[in-house]
């Protein structure tokens, strides 16, 4: 097979019951994995899809990428990749007679090809696709806990926020309460103050009329020496 034909779309392999996916743009050949090929999956997807879309569509975009992943660094030479992508050509479901005819064609194009080879190159992929996975998946983990951190001091603020107000209404509803019963304790007396008083008005009149009375029986008395005095000594 052509160096040029080298790179293909494992979406058969991984979901051949699934629709036919739209062709992967060719990438040219990076013989040697390095971490600039493999970006970051997480925070390089596209935005999130709306609620109710299945969690099927996120499996196969990171699918997609993998196999993206893939290609940009497939190994020079006839390998794992060339010999997959030969199988799957054949039949969707290949069997032992498919794998065995593939094989014998392969080494036609190159004679050093051996199974040992074969699975040797495979262990790369693999190996590829588990450091990259896992590396997401320690960002994805990483992001996680900074996000559970950043939640966590929100509600600390929040809590203590609401506890700052909660205690502000406490001591607001204590002078409530307090005003409260100075307002019945002044109602009550302003109620009680005509009783309070009545005592020392009426004591007040009672002097009053008193002096009235006195004052009216000393003027009778002068009044009546004055008429003796005009009658007896005039």
């Amino acid at each position: 097979m052509a160096e040029n034909d080298k790179g293909f779309s494992f979406r058969s392999l991984f979901f051949r019951d699934a629709q036919p996916a739209s062709e992967v743009k060719q990438v040219q050949e990076t013989p040697v994995y390095t971490n600039t090929n493999q970006g970051s999956f997480i925070t390089n997807t596209n935005p999130p899809s709306p609620a109710g879309i299945p969690e099927q569509s996120l499996v196969e975009d990171f699918v997609q990428r993998l196999q993206n992943l893939i290609n940009q660094n497939n190994q020079p030479g006839f390998d794992f990749l060339e010999f997959t992508e030969s199988l799957f050509e054949e039949r969707q479901s290949p069997g032992p007679e498919v794998y065995k005819t593939v094989f014998r064609i392969a080494q036609k194009m190159d004679k050093s090809l051996t199974p040992a080879r074969l699975l040797q190159s495979s262990m790369y992929y693999k190996d590829l696709v588990q450091r990259t996975a896992d590396g997401e998946v320690a960002k994805g983990e990483s992001k996680k806990q900074g996000l559970e951190a950043e939640k966590n001091n929100e509600r600390t603020t929040l809590d203590s926020n609401l506890k700052e107000i909660s205690s502000k209404i406490d001591q607001l509803t204590r002078q409530i309460q307090d005003l409260q019963s100075q307002q019945v304790t002044l109602n009550n007396q302003l109620m009680a103050i005509d009783q309070k008083y009545a005592s020392q008005f009426i004591e007040i009149e009672r002097k009053i009329n008193a002096i009235r009375s006195a004052k009216e029986q000393v003027i009778v008395s002068i009044v009546d020496i004055e008429a003796g005095i005009k009658s007896n000594l005039s």
